[in-house]
Formats: structure tokens, C-alpha cells, sequence
């Protein structure tokens, strides 16, 4: 009986961490899809407003890496960081397509691009905000950033030549 328990608690624990990795790439796929998505738009826009809407999907982009970065060693805010960027992602995303569309910033063939890249990015960052949502997920730290431990002399102590 209480080596079943110690396997399953084991399977959760490595459920949990497994998961937590898929939604780190997930947020550094959608950073990246974002960020390119941005410079694109920066450099094949036909004036100002395509171009300013450009700087703020890089903007959000690399606000996804961070919150990619948090989430992978498991600190206090990095659920509410990311399910904050992917909101912002979703929405920014949705309403500068629609005036894209509305203004014709883009020629026809980035527009069609930037329809997909879009479409992809929402989705992903839709998946995330699902995943993060979910009353019984909590961010896991997944780097093995494990500490000393007590006793163990600190890296400060041995330079010095002396254990602290």
C-alpha cells in the first residue's frame, strides 16, 4: 500500500513537472511567433499605424519570454505574469488584425501571413491561459536549480577560505 502511494505520488509529481515544461515552450513559442510577428509588420507595413501596432506585438512578444523564464523556475507571480501577457497577446492580437484589415496597412500577401501567424499565436496563447487557469495547476519548478542544503558551506565562505 504505501509503495503505490510513493509510485503514484511520484507520477503526479512528474505529470506536473512535464506539463509545466509544455507550458513554458508553449509561452516561448508564442513570445517568438509574437516578436517575429511584430518585426514583420514593422518592416512590410505600408504606414505609421502598421508600423506602431508592429513595435507593440515585439513589445509583447518579449514579454513572453520572461514570463516563459518564470514559470520555468517556478517563481510566486509567474502564473499571473503569464496569464497577464497572454490576455494582452489575445486581445492586441484580435483587435490589430481587425485594423489592419479595416485600414490596409499591409499588401495582400503579408496580410494573408499575418492572418495565420496570428491565428496561431492566439490559439497557443489560448491553450496557455486554459492550462494556467485550471483550479489544480501550479507552476512546479522545472529547472533543477536544487539548493546546498544546511551545513554546506556557502561559495562566499570557500573563496574567502573559510566555511560560513
Amino acid at each position: 500500500m504505501g509503495i503505490e502511494t510513493e509510485t503514484i505520488q511520484t507520477q503526479t509529481k512528474a505529470d506536473l513537472r512535464a506539463r509545466s515544461l509544455l507550458i513554458v515552450v508553449l509561452e516561448l513559442i508564442v513570445g517568438g511567433i509574437v516578436l517575429l510577428g511584430g518585426v514583420a509588420l514593422v518592416y512590410f507595413s505600408t504606414d505609421t499605424i502598421g508600423m506602431s501596432l508592429g513595435v507593440v506585438h515585439a513589445i509583447l512578444g518579449l514579454m513572453a519570454f520572461p514570463a516563459g523564464y518564470l514559470l520555468l523556475t517556478g517563481k510566486p507571480g509567474a502564473r499571473t505574469l503569464t496569464l497577464g501577457v497572454d490576455a494582452v497577446i489575445i486581445a492586441f492580437s484580435i483587435v490589430s488584425e481587425i485594423i489592419l484589415s479595416t485600414v490596409g496597412s499591409l499588401p495582400s500577401g503579408p496580410f494573408l501571413d499575418s492572418i495565420v501567424g496570428t491565428a496561431v499565436a492566439v490559439l497557443i496563447a489560448a491553450i496557455i491561459v486554459y492550462e494556467l487557469m485550471i483550479t489544480s495547476f501550479k507552476p512546479v519548478r522545472v529547472a533543477h536549480t536544487e539548493s546546498a542544503g544546511p551545513g554546506t558551506p556557502s561559495l562566499a565562505g570557500k573563496i574567502e577560505g573559510r566555511s560560513i
